[in-house]
């Protein structure tokens, strides 16, 4: 089966951000680190955007970025109660629903290893 690339643009509420960030390193962190050391997750990661063209007024935009062993991988941690307790509290944090995208790599290239 293949890996699944999965990303989410979430809307945090500018002036909550750095209480953001603090539950997310605090409560989901730790599952990526469960779900990377598995195998589940092949990469995850989340970007504070110095630019969104998504991004509105007060808001402060983050994608999150996870690629997964599958797309049984995706559903597992969606389906997992502590992720269920933390998305519920996140969403706290968003004035507006988060852009979501998911699918199979096409194409893809990256630069030689650094020595």
């Amino acid at each position: 089966m293949a890996r699944e690339y999965t990303t989410i643009v979430l809307h945090i509420e500018k002036d909550r951000a750095a209480e953001f960030e603090k539950l997310f390193e605090s409560e989901e962190l730790q599952r990526w680190e469960d779900y990377t050391k598995r195998g589940r997750f092949v990469e995850a990661r989340l970007i504070r955007c110095r630019y969104s063209a998504l991004e509105s007024e007060g808001v402060q935009d983050y994608v999150l970025q996870v690629v997964t062993a599958d797309e049984h991988a995706h559903h597992e941690h969606d389906e997992d109660p502590g992720f269920k307790d933390y998305n519920e509290r996140a969403d706290a944090f968003q004035p507006e629903e988060p852009t979501v995208t998911f699918g199979e790599l096409v194409f893809e290239r990256k630069a030689p290893a650094a020595s």
